[in-house]
Formats: C-alpha cells, sequence, structure tokens
C-alpha cells in the first residue's frame, strides 16, 4: 500500500510539473514578425515575404508582397504596429527605388517625392511609429555626389533637410533607425575612424554623431542594426578573432561591452543583423552548411542565449535580408 501510494504521489507530482512546464512553456510565448527577402519563387528576382513565429519554435509564412516579373525586392523594414513596411525595388534596367506596403491594405503607397531621383536608393528603414523614413541615395539632387543618408517624412511626403553628418567626398550607407527614432546607426568610410568601414550613430535628439570606436575595428564593420531605445548595437565585422568569413556581433552601449552570443557564428559568413526593439531577438544571415539552401535565415533569443527552430521560414534558395518584430 506504501509503494502504491508512493507511486500516486509520484505521477500526480509529475503530472502537476508537466503541466506548469506546458504552462511556463507557454508564457513565454509571444507573436513575432520576421519580414524578409527571398528567391524561393522566383529563382532570378527575390521577393518580400513575412512569417509569424511563437517565439519558441512554430512559425508560418503568412503572406508577401505582390510583385512584377523582371523586379528584384530588398532589404524591407516594417513598423512596430506591422503596417507598413518600406522596402528597396529595382526593376530590371531601372534604378532602384523605395516603396511603401500597407500590409492592412495589401497595397503599395505611392510616395513619388521620396523617389525624385535619376539615381539609385537603397537600404530604407522605418522607425516604430512610421513617422520618418531613412535611406541611402547616390548622387541624389542637392546631396553629394557618393552615397548620402537622407530623410523623408512619410505623413508630410516630403524630405527632409539633408542630415549634417554626410561628408561631401566619402560615403555614407546601410541606415537603420531605433523603433523610438532618436538614434540613426549607418555605415563610413569618412576620415577619423578606426578601420575600413565603421559604424558611427547619429542622435536626431542632440544633433550630434557618436563615434563609438570601441565597437569598430581595423577591419570591415557593416550592417548596423539597433535595439528600440539605441542601447544594443548588431553589426557585421571580418575583424580578427571571429568564427569564420563575416561574424555577427551584439554591442552594449551602456555596459561598453559585447553580448556573448553562443552558438551565432559559424566558419561561414554570417550577415545583416537585424534586432527587435526589446532588444530580445536577433535575426541574421548565414552561408552555414545545416541550412536549408545558400544563406538562410535564422532566429536567435538574446534572452536565453540559443538558437530557436523556425520551421517553413527558409527555402532551397536563397533568403535574405531579415528583419523582426514583436507584435502587439
Amino acid at each position: 500500500m506504501r509503494r502504491l501510494a508512493a507511486s500516486c504521489m509520484a505521477f500526480c507530482a509529475g503530472c502537476l510539473l508537466a503541466g506548469l512546464s506546458v504552462s511556463a512553456q507557454d508564457s513565454f510565448k509571444v507573436k513575432l514578425l520576421i519580414t524578409f527577402s527571398s528567391y524561393k519563387d522566383r529563382p532570378k528576382h527575390a521577393q518580400i515575404w513575412f512569417y509569424e513565429h511563437d517565439g519558441v519554435g512554430q512559425g508560418k509564412i503568412v503572406g508577401s508582397i505582390e510583385t512584377v516579373n523582371n523586379r528584384q525586392d530588398s532589404r524591407p523594414s516594417v513598423s512596430l504596429d506591422g503596417k507598413w513596411c518600406v522596402f528597396a525595388s529595382e526593376l530590371e534596367n531601372e534604378t532602384s527605388k523605395i516603396f511603401v506596403y500597407d500590409r492592412e491594405a495589401k497595397k503599395l503607397i505611392d510616395h513619388p517625392e521620396m523617389n525624385k531621383t535619376p539615381n539609385a536608393l537603397l537600404a530604407p528603414t522605418i522607425d516604430g511609429k512610421a513617422s520618418l523614413i531613412a535611406f541611402q541615395a547616390w548622387d541624389r539632387p542637392g546631396a553629394s555626389s557618393r552615397w548620402d543618408v537622407l530623410f523623408y517624412d512619410p505623413a508630410a511626403r516630403k524630405m527632409l533637410n539633408k542630415p549634417e553628418f554626410n561628408a561631401t567626398n566619402f560615403d555614407e550607407r546601410m541606415p537603420c533607425l531605433s523603433a523610438d527614432g532618436r538614434w540613426l546607426a549607418y555605415v563610413t568610410n569618412a576620415r577619423g575612424g578606426v578601420g575600413l568601414t565603421d559604424i558611427r550613430l547619429f542622435d536626431r535628439t542632440e544633433k550630434k554623431t557618436v563615434l563609438i570606436s570601441e565597437a569598430n575595428s581595423p577591419g570591415l564593420d557593416t550592417a548596423p542594426s539597433l535595439s528600440g531605445d539605441g542601447r544594443l548595437l548588431a553589426f557585421a565585422s571580418d575583424r580578427p578573432g571571429g568564427a569564420g568569413g563575416l561574424d555577427v556581433y551584439v554591442f552594449d552601449r551602456a555596459e561598453k561591452k559585447f553580448v556573448s552570443l553562443p552558438s551565432v557564428n559559424s566558419i561561414a559568413n554570417e550577415n545583416s543583423p537585424r534586432l527587435s526593439a526589446d532588444g530580445r531577438w536577433l535575426v541574421f544571415v548565414s552561408e552555414r552548411f545545416k541550412g536549408e539552401g545558400e544563406r538562410d535565415v535564422f532566429l536567435y533569443d538574446l534572452t536565453t542565449k540559443r538558437m530557436v527552430p523556425t520551421p517553413g521560414l527558409n527555402s532551397k534558395r536563397e533568403d535574405l535580408d531579415p528583419c523582426v518584430i514583436v507584435l502587439p
């Protein structure tokens, strides 16, 4: 009888713990939206796709942006409510432009003033409230004859004054806004840096440039991304001491140190990191051998320090340019 009672108690305790385990796991679930560019259905021209994920291990494709033949869509950036998506688009034999997509209405919204240039526009980024768009422009009228980062107000439908951090004889590229709109990270080869290209920040509130020399290296530092308040900076670098090729790094500006990222980097190239506004989720592109295709999108949880499965996201072809938000 004692053995039977003990077994029953153990069984009940096990059931209780199992129930708590499931409940605890459910409590960690969120609703992530990963937006990315992919060749999955179009082997010659990439298209923008949307993928929802629970933050634990389940996800699914929930739509895409309709496109036309011979149009290449890339580098999506999404507002915090998930409604607005900006991306670069290039029709074959034409220069690239910046498009704005309304996910609720499922249609492109025309912004002709933003695209009023005969030359290329690339790498758009939008703040959390969809009140500001930044992008890189080549030889745009009113700017320099090289790459500059420019600002556009989508509500007023007008370009803003050229930011003062642009250097006349150097390049400013790959902008990324923090969700609060205060901080802009960008890549430059201007003088006074640490390496071949450096990442700098521009404080839109204080109207000043921040060099963050602690984060840069003598090599190539590129593809920056910011957490919502600008505290965390993610980027790719080929600096010495990495796992191989380009690696992904996250730098904590408040602590002035790098964040540990076990299992993120491999002997292959890792690139295009993007942080969620809360600083917990990191998406990036890797060419590692265990992926579905030549390049794949991976999801990493900075809180638990683990890679998170993303079933149904990647294809046998290339998947690129991810961004991630936590949906309300």
